[in-house]
């Protein structure tokens, strides 16, 4: 039988407590050692008590790493932040108390060339603690970046690459709409687009990565983000947004070469779409297009993303790794019946 992993989960918010929830419920896979968190409600409370349904772990939250006084762990899932460099410094904290790290945070994803500087010096760290550190989730990580790399095997030339993303706000996390504008205004949308910490993070970081696993040589990464406003009123069960209002965002990224897109990744996630799909369309030889009717799930398969991974990392050499490291994505969590 297969060793159960051990893991600490560094982060309690919506993502974390799934993935929490998901480590427990394989509890032949995995094994929860420890949780961390920052939030003053939720230090010192059994996660048990965080979890829906609620139950008891006898496992405190801990509002360090340093609390859970080195407990023996393969690895910390860490899914606390988005941005750096705030997400480097957390993973950097862990990786220096010797635990291997997979983490959600988008700015991470392909570091090599988004801080080639951060970079070497996690990768440096990862080599000497002989640990190893993984970026990964849905997008980046998945539908927009690594699925697509993969559909390009079968090709023996390939001319341009489109990638699309159409997701329905609605049924999705409260915070992910606010992180997307719904509800404020256009001028509010692109101020806040000022500060670089809002929409969907890392989409450029999916264009760097096929661009750099396809060696594309390019003139430009062209990269925008457009408020979509409502025409007419929108009535949600939990949410009212006004004509004139925000209801989602529209993003893309664009790799350019000699005048020509090579590569196009356009994502829309608005809180009335009427349809959701993921799709991607590859002008080569031979043609490959791949249509997947109402889209993935990001917030549950982020959570399949962690977890499918995590013993793969372990086979890997000590350092900063990519999904084009990893062993072939698969499903790992159970015996399909």
């Amino acid at each position: 039988m297969t060793r159960k992993l051990k893991i600490i989960q560094f982060g309690l918010g919506e993502i974390g407590l799934n993935i929490a929830k998901t480590i427990t419920r394989y509890d032949d896979m995995f094994e929860l050692v420890g949780c961390v968190d920052l939030a003053p409600d939720k230090v010192n409370r059994d996660v048990g008590e965080l979890l829906e349904p609620k139950g008891i772990f006898n496992l405190k939250v801990a509002e360090s790493l340093g609390r859970l006084k080195r407990k023996k762990a393969d690895m910390v899932v860490h899914s606390a932040v988005s941005y750096l460099p705030d997400a480097a410094l957390q993973v950097e904290q862990i990786m220096e108390l010797g635990y291997n790290v997979v983490t959600t945070a988008e700015e991470l994803f392909f570091l090599r060339r988004r801080d080639p500087k951060l970079f070497r010096r996690l990768d440096g760290l990862a080599k000497r603690k002989r640990v190893r550190l993984l970026a990964t989730g849905i997008n980046p990580g998945y539908v927009m970046d690594s699925l697509v790399l993969m559909l390009t095997a079968p090709c023996v030339a390939v001319s341009s690459i489109r990638a699309e993303r159409m997701v329905n706000l609605s049924h999705r996390r409260l915070a992910l709409q606010r992180k997307l504008g719904v509800g404020l205004t256009a001028q509010e949308v692109m101020e806040r687009a000022e500060t670089g910490k809002f929409g969907q993070t890392g989409l450029t970081d999916s264009a760097e990565f096929l661009a750099h696993y396809l060696d594309i040589k390019y003139d430009n990464i062209r990269s925008v983000m457009q408020p979509v406003v409502a025409d007419h009123d929108y009535h949600g069960d939990e949410v009212f947004v006004a004509a004139g209002h925000v209801v989602g965002v529209r993003q893309e990224a664009v790799v350019e070469s000699s005048g020509r897109e090579i590569v196009s990744l356009r994502l829309t996630m608005r809180i009335d779409a009427s349809i959701e799909y993921d799709a991607v369309f590859i002008d080569g030889e031979p043609p490959v297009n791949v249509v997947v009717n109402n889209g993935i799930m990001g917030d549950v398969a982020s959570v399949g993303m962690v977890l499918n991974q995590a013993r793969g990392l372990l086979e890997l050499p000590p350092g900063y790794h990519d999904m084009a490291d990893v062993r072939l994505p698969h499903f790992t969590m159970d015996h399909i019946s």
